[in-house]
Parts: C-alpha cells; structure tokens; sequence
C-alpha cells in the first residue's frame, strides 16, 4: 500500500495528477476539460493571474501571442505586471482571455471579469475556473466560493455570452478530495490517499449537483 502513494510536486504546480496523488480529485477533472477547451482558442489570449503560466503547454499553435499579467511574487512570472480590477490594455486587444483559480483572491471578482470582458474582441473566448468548495488559501487574499448561478448571473451582468458552465468533481470527489487534504498531513493517513480517491472517483457519477468542487466557465463576447 505504501509504494501506491505518490506526493504532490515540490515546489507545488498544477499538474495533472494521478490517483496515488493527493490533489487527484480536484485537478484531474480540471486538466481533462482545459486540455479540451484550451486549444480551441486561437490569436492573442491574455492570462489573467498566470502565476507561472501552468497551462501553456495546453495552448496550440493557433495562439499567435501569449500575454501572462499578475502581480509579482515568488509563484509569479508575469509578462505584464498589473491589477485584474483594472488591466492595463486596450479594448478588445485579445482574441481570448483566460483566468484559473484566480477570482476567488480578488476583492471584486465581477468588476474583473467586466475588464476582461473589455479586453476580448466582440466574438472573442473567456476560459476560467473558480473553485466551488476549497479550505481557505493564501490567507488574507482569499474571498469567495462560486455556484453556477452566481456565475451566470455573473457573465449576465457584464455582457458576455455563456457556451458552458462545467461543474468539476461532484459530491463525491468534493468530500474525498477534503479527506484527502487531511489525510496528506501524516505518514499513515497517507496511505489511505489512493484508496480514497478510487471510491470517490468510482461514486462521483452517482452524485447530484449539489457539492461542486471547481467549476469550468466557457464564454464569449457577442460579436
């Protein structure tokens, strides 16, 4: 049993995680959806939050520029050095715009995503995700939770039009995945990592919608 565990990256990056892992369950549905929806955006895409840009590699060769903006820290490697709340960049500059697991950090999160909204071409992509159900992280700067309702309402109040709002890992994966941020904290429990995420994963496609870990937002601009 113990050779089936598996630790997360060190230093810790987005990647696509396996079942011996302990982030399986929140990054392996995430990985499966960006790698589907991510290379159908082509031109100029803006990374809002890039931190150390994680996805690139899922991007095609249709994308012509690559803009990273953050702000600047150790786990940051920004192009553009700026405020989501107030993107330094023309309207409709881009052809897409991306955001991953950014929204929920910042003290405004709609008066964000109408500047991102601005700075996509009408007809242009918005790719993001935004966690339902997480502890909390980077203390102080972690503010919100998202529904689906909350984030349509939300792509409703700044004019761009929803193609898909994916939840990503249900009931299920949501409570193995909280057991499994425990359990990571000590040698035996550890161990029981594997097993859990190979219950949840095997139960979650029972599960309503009613515990929803992260969420995919596909939108666009109307043209």
């Amino acid at each position: 049993m113990t050779l089936w565990y598996a630790p997360n990256p060190v230093p810790y990056r987005p990647h696509p995680a396996t079942w011996h892992q302990p982030l399986h369950l929140h990054l392996a549905p995430m990985w499966k959806h960006l790698t589907r929806v991510l290379p159908t955006l082509r031109g100029r895409v803006l990374d809002v939050g890039c931190g150390t840009k994680p996805y690139r590699a899922l991007f095609s060769e249709a994308v012509t520029d690559y803009v990273g903006l953050d702000r600047e820290g150790p786990n940051s490697a920004p192009d553009v050095v700026g405020d989501a709340h107030a993107l330094p960049f023309d309207d409709a500059s881009f052809d897409a715009a991306v955001s991953f697991q950014v929204l929920e950090h910042v003290e405004r999160p709609v008066e964000c995503l109408r500047e991102i909204a601005r700075v996509v071409r009408p007809g242009g992509e918005v790719v993001i995700t935004v966690p339902g159900v997480w502890p909390d992280h980077e203390v102080p700067h972690d503010h919100w939770r998202f529904t689906r309702y909350g984030l349509e309402a939300s792509l409703r109040a700044v004019g761009l039009e929803r193609v898909e709002v994916v939840p990503l890992g249900g009931l299920w994966s949501t409570l193995g995945q909280m057991a499994c941020l425990e359990l990571n904290r000590s040698w035996p429990g550890r161990q029981l990592i594997p097993l859990v995420n190979l219950t949840a994963r095997a139960l979650d496609g029972t599960a309503r919608e009613a515990l929803v870990m992260n969420w995919l937002v596909h939108a666009r601009r109307p043209a």
